[in-house]
């Protein structure tokens, strides 16, 4: 396998990251990332000098997790190349044992009453299917008409297949507004042409427009924030993390603690509730 040139290369790795069954975007930021480093290389030889001055380059611009994200992405492709001697360890980074932009309830209550009080139906619905069933925002197409009729989402994502129940005054709410809209089949939240699934691009501005407008931090509102939210709440209700990775789709356990991450200050209050 040529290692010196990427183009010759990058179709059939691109393939190869399909056929692994990555999401299209995963699968844009691994190719993008190879694409950094050989622009960085500008023609030299590929070899373990020049892939160490990538990893200084990028120590010197970003945090230890953007380094060590570039570094996956890189270690993959040589990996895939059969050019394993050019692997570069990963920067170890210190565990956060607390959250640091944790989405509180009352702040989702807040963008959910905005919601309501300005008629965003639609937004209030998303809102409430990311926070309540703590879904990702690239599963929100698994909520379709058909899967109204049980309660039940069955959702095909990362190469894995799982059920989510739907809660019950969701569904009912869901099902009002798929017969308000003559949605019968599929996708219960449509782009705007009606001719697809909502696209998670349009999620994420939305949701920072109605945080602006509903007086919530904007760096606290994005879709994955609201399954941390839920699994936080979850685990502080009932206290079962491995019903937990059950429902959010984790293989392992670990994977489900990050997500039940509190905040500093929720952590604080916590301690000093303790009165020792």
């Amino acid at each position: 396998m040529r290692i010196n040139s990427f183009k010759d290369n990058q179709e059939e790795y691109t393939q190869y990251l399909k056929r692994r069954q990555l999401g299209k975007r995963t699968i844009s930021k691994y190719i993008s990332d190879v694409e950094r480093f050989y622009g960085f290389a500008g023609g030299r030889a590929i070899d373990f000098e020049t892939v160490a001055e990538f990893k200084e380059s990028l120590l010197r611009r970003y945090k230890s997790a953007t380094v060590n994200s570039y570094l996956i992405s890189l270690n993959l492709y040589f990996r895939w190349c059969g050019y394993s001697e050019l692997y570069m360890s990963l920067v170890k980074c210190q565990k956060l044992y607390y959250c640091p932009s944790e989405l509180l309830r009352e702040e989702y209550e807040r963008l959910l009453g905005y919601t309501v009080s300005h008629g965003e139906l639609r937004w209030y619905l998303v809102m409430r299917c990311l926070g309540g069933m703590g879904i990702r925002v690239g599963e929100l197409r698994f909520i379709t008409a058909e899967s109204l009729e049980n309660g039940c989402a069955e959702i095909h994502y990362k190469a894995k297949l799982r059920h989510v129940l739907i809660p019950d005054a969701l569904c009912t709410l869901l099902k009002e507004y798929c017969e308000a809209f003559g949605i019968t089949r599929g996708a219960v939240f449509l782009n705007k042409k009606g001719t697809g699934p909502v696209d998670s691009s349009v999620v994420w501005r939305n949701l920072k427009r109605i945080a602006a407008a509903a007086g919530v931090e904007k760096e606290k509102v994005y879709p994955h924030n609201f399954r941390h939210m839920f699994a936080r709440e979850y685990m502080d209700a009932f206290g079962n993390l491995v019903e937990l990775a059950d429902i959010l789709g984790h293989s392992s356990v670990e994977t489900t603690r990050i997500y039940t991450k509190a905040s500093k200050e929720t952590q604080r209050r916590r301690m000093e509730a303790l009165k020792l």
